[in-house]
């Protein structure tokens, strides 16, 4: 029985850990990507992509993109509990993380698969803040990789659906 509950250990942490690298690989590269070298010819193009980004930029898109960043760093706050054993921490991100999920800010559509999804998330959450008020560590490093997937099924959705331009007429 402890061999199999080593392989279920090793195999959870060596998940969160990529999902951690993962994530904090992707949140570096969105804040530090060195801008494009581009051809004089193709400088026309940039200045109207620029000018396109800056119309996208209104308050409150910047609003959800510190939402988000604060999720983040929930998240992040729940993985460093994991790899401790400090339920307490585990307890704290996974606690903000619940408590953002029910905010106004959330709710950046009314779409009932966006529903779903944020329904979804709100359960996991909550699950993982179960986990760590008991002490289940490798059950509350599976809520945060099930967590953590809801994030990335509903970006991905997001992407696709709402967050699109439109086709210029």
């Amino acid at each position: 029985m402890k061999t199999a509950r080593w392989g279920w250990s090793a195999l959870a942490v060596a998940l969160i850990g990529a999902g951690g690298l993962t994530m904090t690989q992707f949140a570096a590269t969105q804040e530090t990507q060195p801008p494009k070298k581009t051809e004089p010819a193709a400088k026309k193009e940039d200045e109207k992509s620029a000018k396109k980004k800056d119309e996208k930029t209104t308050p409150a898109r910047q609003g959800v993109s510190k939402f988000m960043r604060m999720k983040l760093e929930a998240s992040q706050q729940v993985l460093a509990g994991l790899a401790l054993e400090d339920f307490e921490l585990i307890q704290e991100g996974a606690a903000k993380l619940e408590e953002m999920s029910a905010a106004e800010k959330w709710r950046v559509t009314n779409d009932p698969f966006f529903r779903e999804h944020s329904v979804d998330f709100q359960r996991v959450a909550q699950r993982l803040v179960k986990n760590g008020k008991d002490g289940k560590l490798d059950a509350a490093a599976l809520s945060w990789l099930e967590l953590t997937m809801q994030c990335i099924e509903c970006h991905k959705w997001s992407r696709a659906n709402l967050v699109v331009d439109q086709p210029a007429r």
